[in-house]
């Protein structure tokens, strides 16, 4: 791998664990194949893993806002593990966790521009950002203490 590629080449790396198996020459057919040796992947689930998929499974009460903007879909959609959510907005839903997860995600950020001069006197433009919910929202009831505290840590990060 090249320095500084970050991607992985899947076709580069090891696939399955093939390994020649010998075939008897004599005796029962069911006998006659080698056992396959089955080794096992280095890296069992965390119990940390399995109690944040536990958590996101969780059950909110959910109600995304109504907008003004005619542009704004009606009802907005959002995906996770192959499943689609419809939140039809301005009413209350009860939704998994993991759905409420991508809606705190889907964030736009605009840029209004603000012209400085630098300390040399050269004017130049400086962008401030403006980040927003593209699905504003309110959880009405989360059955977990520790839900708020999640909530706000998404919605902090960039």
């Amino acid at each position: 791998m090249a320095r500084g590629k970050r991607n992985l080449e899947a076709a580069e790396q090891i696939i399955g664990q093939d390994r020649p198996r010998v075939m008897k020459s004599t005796g029962p057919a069911k006998q006659s194949l080698e056992p396959a040796k089955i080794e096992p992947v280095p890296g069992p689930v965390s119990k940390d893993k399995l109690d944040n998929l536990k958590f996101n499974e969780d059950i909110l009460t959910v109600m995304v806002h109504d907008s003004t903007n005619p542009s704004d879909h009606p009802t907005p959609e959002v995906w996770n593990d192959g499943r689609m959510f419809v939140f039809p907005r301005g009413q209350e839903v009860e939704v998994k966790r993991k759905f409420v997860e991508v809606l705190a995600r889907s964030k736009k950020t605009t840029y209004t521009q603000q012209k400085i001069k630098d300390a040399n006197g050269i004017e130049s433009y400086r962008n401030i950002p403006h980040t927003a919910l593209m699905y504003p929202f309110t959880v009405v009831s989360d059955p977990s203490p520790k839900g708020r505290d999640w909530l706000k840590k998404i919605l902090a990060e960039a």
